[in-house]
Parts: C-alpha cells; sequence; structure tokens
C-alpha cells in the first residue's frame, strides 16, 4: 500500500520503501504506458495485477489517469491496498508538467493546511533502482523512438542503466542491447501497427535470470469489463 508521499523525484513512496525496492533480492514491476484519457481500463489493471507487484511504472501519455487513482485511492482503503508502495512516472508529450494532487499528503493535518492546493510535479526523466538493477524510464518523444531505439539505448549505456522503459510509439517492444534491456509495454488503450492493447510485467526472479518479462493483451468483454492474457513480442 502506498505511503502517497512525493519526493521531487518524480516517485510516489516513502523513502524507506524506495530504499526497500532497491535491496529487495527479488522485484515485479506493473509496467503501463499511454492510456491516454482511459481511466477505466488504467484502474482495471491496477485491480487485477498491482497487489502483487512492488511497483508501478508508468511512461507517459496519461498521467490524469494515475492521478485519478491515486485520488480515489486516497480515500477509498480497498483501492489504496491494491496499490504497491512505489510508483514511478514519467512526463509524456501529451501530459502537463503539474497535476492537483488530493492524494499527497505531509502528515500535517490542520485546517489550513488542508486546505492548500497540492499538486504534483512530472519530470521528464528519472532512475530508480529495484532489486539491484538501474532503470531509466521516459517517454521517448525526445529520444526519437518513432524511427528506433539507438538514440535511447546509447543514453541508457552512458547512464550505466540495466533496464530502460519508454512509450510514446503505441507498440509493444523488448530488445536486448548488449547489457541493456529497452522496453516498451505498448499503450493499453490506443494501439497502433495492429497491436492490441497490451501492457507489461517485470521479474527479477532473483536467481541467475536477470529478469524476466511478460507482456499481456487487454481484451473487452461483454457489459463493459475486461479480460488479459499472455502477449508473445
Amino acid at each position: 500500500m502506498n505511503s502517497f508521499s512525493v519526493p521531487e523525484s518524480s516517485i510516489i513512496g516513502s523513502a524507506e520503501d524506495m530504499d526497500l525496492l532497491e535491496k529487495k533480492k527479488s522485484a515485479k514491476l506493473l509496467v503501463i504506458s499511454d492510456s491516454h484519457g482511459d481511466v477505466q481500463v488504467f484502474a482495471k489493471i491496477i485491480h487485477e495485477f498491482g497487489a502483487d507487484c512492488d511497483a508501478i511504472v508508468f511512461c507517459g501519455d496519461g498521467i490524469c489517469d494515475l492521478v485519478s487513482c491515486l485520488n480515489e485511492a486516497a480515500t477509498e482503503e480497498k483501492i489504496a491496498s491494491l496499490l504497491p508502495p512505489v510508483i514511478v512516472c514519467v512526463r509524456g508529450n501529451g501530459d502537463g508538467e503539474q497535476y492537483p494532487a488530493d492524494f499527497f499528503s505531509d502528515g500535517n493535518t490542520s485546517q489550513e493546511s488542508s486546505s492548500v492546493p497540492r499538486y504534483f510535479n512530472v519530470l521528464s526523466t528519472v532512475m530508480f533502482r529495484a532489486a539491484g538493477r538501474t532503470l531509466l524510464c521516459v517517454h521517448g518523444n525526445r529520444h526519437g523512438v518513432d524511427f528506433g531505439t539507438e538514440t535511447l539505448s546509447a543514453t541508457a549505456e552512458t547512464m550505466d542503466c540495466d533496464i530502460v522503459l519508454f512509450g510514446h510509439t503505441h507498440r509493444p517492444h523488448r530488445e536486448d542491447a548488449g547489457a541493456t534491456l529497452v522496453l516498451n509495454p505498448g499503450s493499453c488503450s490506443r494501439p497502433r501497427g495492429g497491436f492490441p492493447p497490451t501492457f507489461a510485467i517485470i521479474s527479477f526472479p532473483g536467481k541467475t535470470e536477470r529478469y524476466h518479462v511478460d507482456f499481456f493483451e487487454i481484451r473487452e468483454t461483454l457489459f463493459g469489463g475486461y479480460s488479459f492474457s499472455p502477449f508473445y513480442v
């Protein structure tokens, strides 16, 4: 369950939770991107997979959907229990730099403090650590990912990252560029290139395997529901 503290790094979660995530021997990350206002499907993914993960990583274009879920979780304990302790997000080219954040609390419960509007600043680039790995998260529009991942891979190598996560193309993608995993979970609501809506889960088993990636396809069911099934990239 997330503590809803927001440091300057565009990571939602306490310093203690971030430290724990870094030191874990095994971890699981739920990676989502490009929801573009489809808060319903975004929330359904969280409901189905959030509680089993150690962190959510959102790669941009739909920060409003993330903030909507967080604001709801701030008053609904059941929803809050589904959120992992750490949430990482970056700003997409369709996102703003700042959003109202009713979910944020600094522990001050005075009436004067509660009446002060709070805002969540979203950065375009975030680095963090999980289970001993260094991860870079960007949206990708500034790295020319529409034309390939060469610039992004070079940036990750320069920054000594084990994994780089991006969005923007609305297409699922997995590539091992040397020692770096370059991954796009696809768009959970507006896929392109003939792909279905997708997202991904990255697991660090804590054994000899460096990481394991599972993609999931999202399908609409009768009466407005959703189902999830493995998708192979």
